[in-house]
């Protein structure tokens, strides 16, 4: 009992919280909600309302991840991949204090954006929390190989709640960035678990490339990677992108392809991790080709 009160007590430290919210995962979701602002707003970008969006989103995805690490606290311990995390580690102790830790940021972010922006905007962000702990990490990540598929839908929720943020809607252009997104999401991340394979097969995790023979994790990693560039090409069925995303798009997604068949034809850890890395490259390049195109392109 003595021992619980000192813990109680005693002051919490701050890296091992700050570790929880995985904020290089966060940094990418808000270029993906800020694509959905500004591809929806063009050049009238409102800052207070921007500024806002990017607040809520780092405390929802801080708080989601948190959230993740206290649910996934006993895999986490199992994969080496994950073993330095803080609850494997007791660097937070009891677990009990991440889940409320990722239950405040959750809260917060989601009454700042219903109060400061709109109640569309913090609708979405709701969906995309729901989908990542809900769906993915209580649904379907132990239970079947669909997961990241499903479940990476939450990945889209940011570009959607861009839209809200900037016109109570969702507008066309920040429809078709969820889209890329969650097309892009299997791939990327089957790319990453393809060099973490014995660690899923060791936690018990239907990860696609954990569960199915090589020659099939290989297939559909190079199908889901090679379905994103294909699929922007569509996008210009529409008369919300130009010029600038197009150069962006066809020139990353022909690296991309690139490094999709260098895989197949060579399939390895470091062929896997080289589309892996160059995967969150090359989606951040064209969100980042979208803005651009909405911003000059367009006129004001």
């Amino acid at each position: 009992m003595t021992e619980g009160l000192e813990r109680a007590a005693s002051p919490l430290p701050v890296s091992p919280y700050i570790h929880l919210m995985k904020l290089r995962i966060a940094a990418l979701l808000l270029l993906v909600a800020a694509a959905g602002y500004v591809s929806t707003s063009g050049p009238r970008i409102d800052p207070m309302a921007f500024g806002t969006l990017m607040v809520s989103g780092v405390l929802a995805s801080g708080g989601a991840s948190a959230i993740n690490h206290y649910i996934d606290r006993d895999l986490d311990a199992v994969m080496h991949r994950t073993s330095s995390r803080p609850l494997p580690r007791r660097t937070i102790d009891p677990p009990g204090r991440a889940l409320a830790f990722g239950l405040a940021l959750t809260a917060m972010a989601l009454a700042l954006s219903a109060l400061a922006i709109n109640p569309l905007t913090a609708a979405t962000i709701a969906l995309g929390t729901f989908f990542y702990v809900g769906v993915y990490t209580l649904g379907l990540k132990r239970t079947h190989v669909s997961n990241i598929v499903i479940g990476g839908f939450a990945g889209s929720c940011p570009a959607l709640a861009g839209s809200a943020a900037a016109a109570n809607a969702i507008s066309l252009p920040a429809a078709l960035l969820a889209l890329l997104v969650f097309l892009w999401t299997p791939g990327h991340f089957w790319a990453l678990a393809y060099r973490s394979r014995e660690d899923y097969r060791r936690a018990g995790i239907p990860m696609l490339p954990a569960v199915r023979d090589e020659r099939t994790a290989v297939r559909a990693i190079a199908a889901s990677t090679a379905i994103v560039p294909i699929s922007t090409f569509a996008f210009f069925v529409t008369p919300s992108f130009h010029a600038t995303f197009l150069l962006v798009a066809a020139g990353a997604g022909a690296v991309l392809l690139w490094l999709t068949l260098r895989f197949v034809r060579n399939p390895s850890e470091e062929t896997a991790l080289a589309g892996y890395k160059f995967s969150g490259t090359y989606l951040a390049l064209v969100l980042a080709g979208a803005m651009v195109d909405a911003i000059v392109v367009l006129p004001t």
